[in-house]
């Protein structure tokens, strides 16, 4: 976070909640990926509501790491870099994050 706790794409206070599900840039990414997180009060329940709708909770765990994974490098990108990501730039890194994941796993996805 920046010392001012303010968030860099909309200038609310940042915290957990608000960086992943909350902001308005991470609301429009979990959009563009057509999942609704919208009903999320906090971020132990993205794990227990399952807006993937995926009942293999190993699948289910690596796509949501991934995109919160993803949605934290946005977030640095935009602060370090000073470069605001496109949904799709965000869609394609977690999509290769998945693929090299899947050949990481001695199970497949």
């Amino acid at each position: 976070m920046r010392a001012d706790d303010q968030c860099p794409f909309c200038s609310e206070r940042e915290d957990c909640l608000h960086l992943f599900i909350s902001c308005p840039r991470a609301r429009n990414f979990w959009a563009y990926l057509n999942l609704d997180v919208t009903s999320i009060s906090n971020m132990e329940q993205l794990w227990h509501e399952n807006p993937l709708q995926e009942p293999n909770q190993n699948i289910r765990t690596a796509i949501l790491t991934c995109v919160l994974w993803n949605i934290w490098k946005s977030r640095n990108a935009k602060i370090f870099r000073s470069q605001d990501e496109s949904n799709s730039q965000i869609s394609a890194r977690c999509r290769d994050d998945l693929l090299l994941w899947s050949h990481r796993s001695k199970t497949a996805f």
